[in-house]
């Protein structure tokens, strides 16, 4: 049996994600969580106060977490491979070899090699 965990979602998100990671855990649509939050914030305010005490507590949801069946509905980024965060790392990368790559260059020419 696999252990279901509580995360924010890193792709079904408006604000922190604190309301898609409710929807996953539940196994319910993420919208029917938002207007339950909205609805229950209009008469009573208390949502508001757990749902930022959340988006504090609660991890991010890691990249690995739900690949184990294959098929992630809610994942608008399905099968691309696509994450964020490491994108924003293979980009740096790939900058700083091309810098690396220009002041090679840049020394060569004046060394006049």
């Amino acid at each position: 049996m696999m252990e279901r965990r509580l995360y924010r979602s890193r792709y079904d998100k408006r604000l922190f994600g604190v309301c898609g990671g409710a929807a996953r855990f539940l196994g319910v649509d993420a919208t029917l969580v938002r207007i339950g939050v909205v609805i229950l914030t209009l008469f009573t305010g208390v949502p508001l106060l757990i749902y930022f005490l959340l988006a504090l507590l609660m991890p991010k949801e890691p990249v690995w977490s739900y690949s184990h069946d294959g098929c992630d509905p809610f994942d608008p980024m399905f099968g691309r491979g696509y994450d964020l965060d490491s994108e924003i790392e293979r980009l740096e990368k790939r900058a700083l070899v091309q810098e690396v790559h220009r002041l090679r260059a840049e020394l060569a020419k004046w060394r006049g090699i």
